[in-house]
C-alpha cells in the first residue's frame, strides 16, 4: 500500500518523461534500385529495435519526434516505418517487396510513420518527423507485456538507388507514460 502510494505520488509530481532512443544499421550497398514499396535494411533483415523506449515492460509512449540520418549522400526519396509491438514475422529483406503487415502480425501492428522526404545536405542525408510535419505524429505506441521495445520496418515510398554500404540512424523521441494497472 505505501509503495503505491509513492508511486502515485512520484506520477503527480513528476509528468511524463521524455526519452531519445537511437538505433543504427549498416545498408546494404548494390547496384540494385530499391523500388518505392521496398524495404530498406541491412543484411541481417530483423526489425530496426527502439531498445527499453518505454519506461516499464508494457509501457505506453507518444513518439513526438523521428529523425532519420544516413551517410548516403544526395538522397531524396521518402520513407514510411511500420511500428509493431514485437518481431514481425515478414522477412524484411532489404530491396524486397514490402509486404508487411502480414495478417500474423495484424494483432502487433500499431500503426505507420511516414516522414517527410530526405534532404540531402553534403555527405548525409537527414529528415525530421514532428508534429507540425507530416508523418502521423504525435503517435501513441504501447510495448507487449515484459517488452520495452518497438520494432519498425522501413519501407520506400519513392525509388532510390545507393551503391555504398552507408549507415542510417532512426532517433524517435517520446513521451514515457507509466502503465496504469
Amino acid at each position: 500500500m505505501l509503495r503505491k502510494l509513492i508511486d502515485l505520488i512520484r506520477e503527480r509530481l513528476f509528468p511524463p518523461a521524455l526519452v531519445s532512443v537511437s538505433v543504427s544499421k549498416n545498408l546494404v550497398g548494390s547496384a540494385n534500385n530499391h523500388d518505392a514499396g521496398d524495404y530498406i535494411n541491412d543484411a541481417v533483415a530483423k526489425s530496426w529495435v527502439l531498445k527499453n523506449i518505454a519506461r516499464e515492460p508494457g509501457g505506453s509512449v507518444y513518439i513526438t519526434n523521428f529523425k532519420i540520418t544516413t551517410e548516403v549522400e544526395g538522397q531524396s526519396f521518402r520513407t514510411a516505418w511500420q511500428v509493431f509491438s514485437r518481431e514481425p514475422i515478414t522477412a524484411l529483406t532489404d530491396d524486397a517487396a514490402a509486404t508487411s503487415p502480414a495478417p500474423s502480425d495484424e494483432q502487433f501492428f500499431q500503426g505507420e510513420i511516414a516522414p517527410p522526404a530526405l534532404l540531402a545536405r553534403g555527405d548525409a542525408s537527414y529528415t525530421v518527423a514532428t508534429p507540425s510535419t507530416t508523418g502521423n505524429l504525435p503517435m501513441a505506441f504501447t510495448c507487449l507485456p515484459g517488452s520495452r521495445d518497438l520494432h519498425l520496418a522501413g519501407i520506400t515510398l519513392d525509388a532510390t538507388t545507393f551503391s555504398a554500404t552507408e549507415r542510417m540512424t532512426i532517433t524517435a523521441i517520446a513521451e514515457r507514460f507509466k502503465t496504469e494497472r
